[in-house]
């Protein structure tokens, strides 16, 4: 692993030589400075913590110059700018949104010499503002339209749940279902954000298609936390719910109590001149209602109302140096500790499928940025996660699911211990050169699971219906025996290098390859081009673009996942064996250490196997769009944009085995020819799927000085064959007879988020979240073909007299096709929709002594004396309110307030008594125990 290491970090080093040498040998741009005459101003912007701002605007007056047009330059990715200026006296003027403006003047520019310059913003302190796009448009690829960056007071608009704060940065990225949502936390890809007090900035949907990253940028979410500043800083935060203060649960009548308690605090200050520290702890204690609504076996309702109690705790220190004027290092670690009790309880899951959780995890992360003159940057960085994930069955009986009404039984998920370590290395290098804005680097990701676990070792009786149930006639029993243990490791790697080509000025041309490769699979190169084309439109002398128009398009690849891997090297038919029975007629008899007894009392024993496709390889998405960009006046942009995508080569799981076409009878389970030759069913991944999605995006922002709104709505269509890698087909040899609307194809999608700040220091965060019915599946609830796999679909009846016909309000549907009749389409039925309305309103008390300000305008700098001309004087300052050192404030937030009924899925199983109802409550980004809950905060800081 080391040589590996060392030879892909040398291999990023050398590419990153030879392509500089032959960038530096490019001739010069007319701009360059000539010895002599002109003088170069350069340096960085960065935030009171020392951390860059990209993109700021700063604007550079020469004294003296009175009527001459202000020389303008805008920092690049990294903070970084340069101009080229006559020699004389300068004042400048720095804008970066979310921070004050900067003024400074008397800045001497000497004839051929270069000066370098730090600009230090300080931060805009009560000013609420979401940069979607800035008014002033330019064609650079990761200021599109459809980007959020959330920083400040900004995030006050989101949940400080970091479930609900997952939940909302989801519906604000708007994401992919073929990519979906991808987290980064300070540039490594993370499965869950940190506590949102530690949170300095998020961005959302940046470049969309850039080659550093595996997934689209549409659905990426990247989070950056809070370093350590130059004073002493905290922050304590606090909230609580009871459940005398929310709504019922419309599928309960009666409830145990509930409560949710959270705290949040942290330090931050100066350990000297050079380093920092940034100190959080996070813990949550919550006895939430696990709600169940099934129905008895004489097919009584029954609803139940079971408490699960959890909680969670975490620490995060955070420590950064800075080493000269060159090189900072950042080292973080976290700690996570869960834990739950009767998880896996509610719907039709009884309280005897309740199991216990607890888990703990360890993220050390380590950076390494080192700066070589103004244009060049180099970031080293890893990662080490350590998870150790333990979970319990109450109840080791074997599991009874009765398709549609109930499970019962103990809980198929018996003991499992999972051990799994992961290692993740980053080099990135950024380089400028004139008009080339060029990025490189690779990432190495390696990961351990060792896994004890005992699934399935209870057995499972499957009934297809209640009165299969009543007759005690299960359809199937499965049971799985052997090693429990087994240890997989696997590894991937990436690629990249990318250029961002500003040829012009209001043209930028990105293009970029990724190479993407990982063990475990028999694909091992996997190649994706991107490319990205940017044209700001021009506006009339002195002002900004009308608008950019931008497209782009790009190969995107999914990795095959450890998981997977331990699941096909675990139930291989030798470390441990499954064996399912058709019709058994031994129930309720348990199988014990030899599924012997069991097996003499079926129509057919199959045993069952998965296998890695030796033709497997990774799926890919190619995408491509096109969109618009413009302004709408001082204060307000909107962003429409239009992408298609074709999934090719997408996971998902077939049983290569089973009884080929026209050779089945349901009545005989033993019937049905098998191309293998034996009974075994052999449950393959394989890379056979296929998709195409079409999207139409609009974004908008509003931002003012005490108003902001922010949103997007959504026009879509998907089609898929496959939901995953778990997906099984109904007709394991005609993939097309699933293709058609996907699980996840929502049609119409809003999300309205915002901020309000009131007279008399009260602020309002509104949020809110639309989208238009989900798609479920409707099937008949038994194994129509033999594959052992219960989602086979009715079809469309033709003879309404027939016993096997269902007559419902999704149409007629005859739950034992004949020849001549067509089969529904996957996902007929039409679910319910969603809309939740999120509020919080608050207010702020400042005390304390007066904060100065760190910016002060500066004192206009007096006339060179060859100048004829006076200086201008300064415009006079706005005032401004005093910042006082400490901040109370108490709010109270409500989550679905206006109590609206969002229900879930509805049950598609036909001949069950609930076929077309929903039995629980859909996602309403707020307590599942409740359809609206009030929750109390308080927080302090200084």
């Amino acid at each position: 692993m080391l040589k590996l290491q060392a030879l892909l970090l040398k291999s990023l080093s050398l590419a990153a030589i030879c392509l500089l040498v032959a960038l530096t040998s490019l001739p010069a741009e007319a701009q360059l400075s000539i010895p002599g005459k002109t003088g170069v101003l350069t340096g960085s912007v960065v935030d009171p913590q020392g951390a860059v701002i990209p993109h700021a605007v700063i604007q550079l007056t020469r004294d003296g110059a009175d009527g001459a047009t202000p020389i303008t330059v805008t920092g690049d990715d990294l903070g970084h700018y340069s101009a080229n200026l006559a020699p004389g006296r300068y004042t400048i003027e720095a804008q970066a949104p979310g921070f004050r403006t900067l003024l400074k003047g008397g800045v001497v520019v000497a004839p051929g010499k270069t000066q370098q310059l730090t600009l230090t913003l300080a931060i805009e302190v009560q000013q609420q503002q979401v940069t979607v796009s800035d008014s002033d448009l330019d064609s650079s690829p990761e200021k599109n339209g459809g980007a959020i960056i959330l920083k400040g007071k900004d995030l006050d608009a989101l949940s400080n749940n970091q479930d609900e704060l997952t939940q909302q940065l989801q519906a604000m990225a708007g994401s992919d279902p073929e990519t979906g949502n991808q987290f980064y936390v300070d540039g490594f890809t993370a499965n869950k954000l940190p506590p949102k007090s530690s949170i300095r900035e998020i961005r959302i949907n940046q470049n969309p298609y850039s080659a550093q990253y595996d997934n689209l940028g549409y659905g990426r979410i990247e989070i950056f936390t809070k370093p350590g500043t130059d004073k002493l800083h905290g922050d304590f935060w606090n909230q609580g719910n009871d459940s005398p203060w929310n709504a019922k649960n419309p599928f309960v009548t009666t409830q145990p109590p509930y409560y949710s308690y959270q705290f949040n605090g942290d330090f931050n200050g100066p350990i000297n001149k050079e380093m920092s520290y940034f100190v959080s702890i996070y813990n949550q204690n919550a006895v939430n209602d696990s709600i169940v609504d099934a129905e008895t076996p004489s097919g009584s309702p029954f609803t139940q109302a079971i408490s699960s109690p959890t909680h969670n705790l975490e620490f995060s220190p955070r420590f950064d140096f800075q080493f000269g004027k060159s090189q900072t290092i950042s080292i973080r670690y976290q700690l996570s500790i869960s834990a739950q009790t009767n998880a896996g309880v509610g719907q039709f899951n009884l309280a005897s499928q309740g199991y216990n959780i607890h888990n703990t995890e360890q993220v050390l992360q380590f950076s390494d940025t080192q700066t070589y003159g103004a244009k060049i940057v180099n970031e080293t960085r890893f990662q080490y996660t350590r998870d150790r994930n333990n979970e319990l069955s109450q109840v080791f009986s074997p599991t009874v699911s009765v398709a549609g009404s109930f499970t019962s039984g103990g809980n198929p998920i018996g003991i499992n211990h999972d051990n799994q370590d992961h290692y993740e290395l980053q080099d990135y290098l950024h380089f400028a050169e004139g008009t080339h804005d060029l990025n490189m680097g690779g990432r190495l990701r390696a990961g351990r699971d060792a896994n004890e676990s005992t699934a399935n070792f209870n057995g499972q009786y499957t009934f297809a219906s209640l009165a299969a149930y009543q007759n005690n006639a299960p359809s199937q029993f499965s049971q799985t025996q052997g090693n429990p243990s087994l240890t997989v490791s696997l590894v991937d790697v990436g690629l990249f290098a990318e250029d961002n080509w500003k040829f012009k000025p209001d043209f930028t041309l990105s293009y970029g390859l990724r190479f993407e490769s990982q063990t475990d699979i028999h694909d091992h190169a996997d190649f994706g081009p991107r490319t990205a084309l940017s044209w700001a439109i021009p506006g009339s002398k002195n002002k900004p673009p009308i608008a950019v128009i931008r497209t782009g398009a790009g190969f995107f690849y999914t990795r095959f996942a450890s998981n997977n891997v331990l699941q096909a090297e675990r139930q291989n038919g030798i470390t441990e064996t499954q064996t399912i029975i058709t019709n058994p007629t031994f129930y309720p008899e348990t199988c014990t250490s030899t599924p012997d007894p069991c097996t003499a009392g079926g129509s057919a024993s199959s045993p069952t196997i998965y296998q890695v496709s030796p033709t497997l390889r990774s799926p890919y998405v190619f995408i491509t769009g096109i969109g618009v960009d413009k302004p709408l006046g001082k204060y307000a942009s909107i962003s429409a944009n239009y992408m298609y995508s074709r999934g090719q080569h997408l996971f998902l799981t077939r049983n290569v085995n089973a009884p080929l076409p026209g050779t089945y009878t349901v009545s005989d389970p033993t019937s049905g020819t098998r191309p293998l030759g034996n009974d075994d069913n052999v449950y393959q991944f394989v890379s056979d799927g296929a998709s195409t999605r079409n999207r139409f995006v609009v974004n908008g922002n509003l931002h003012a000085k005490n108003l902001g709104l922010f949103g997007n709505f959504m026009l879509g269509k998907i089609e898929s064959n496959t939901a995953g890698v778990n997906t099984f087909p109904s007709n394991s040899y005609d993939l097309h007879s699933d293709y058609g609307r996907a699980s996840s194809d929502i049609r119409r999608r809003l999300f309205l988020g915002g901020y309000s700040r009131l007279p008399g220091k009260l602020f309002f965060n509104p949020f809110l979240v639309y989208q238009s019915s989900t798609p479920f599946n409707i099937t008949v609830g038994q194994d129509l073909n033999g594959d052992s796999q219960f989602n086979d679909r009715p079809a469309f009846a033709t003879d309404l007299t027939r016993s096997s016909v269902y007559q419902t309000k999704f149409g007629n549907f005859d739950s034992q096709p004949i020849a001549g009749q067509t089969i529904i389409p996957v996902n007929y039925g039409k679910g319910p929709g969603l809309i939740v309305m999120n509020l919080r309103l608050g207010k702020n008390f400042n005390f304390g002594p007066a904060v100065p300000d760190e910016n002060p305008p500066s004192a206009p700098a007096p006339a060179s004396k060859d100048s004829k001309t006076e200086t201008k004087p300064p415009a006079k300052p706005v005032k401004k309110e005093i910042d006082r050192k400490y901040n109370l404030g108490i709010d109270v937030s409500a989550d679905n307030v206006f109590n609206h009924v969002n229900l879930g899925a509805p049950v598609g199983v036909l001949g069950s008594s609930l076929f077309g109802t929903s039995t629980s409550l859909g996602s309403a980004f707020g307590n599942g125990s409740a359809n609206r809950s009030v929750n109390l905060e308080m927080f302090f800081n200084f």
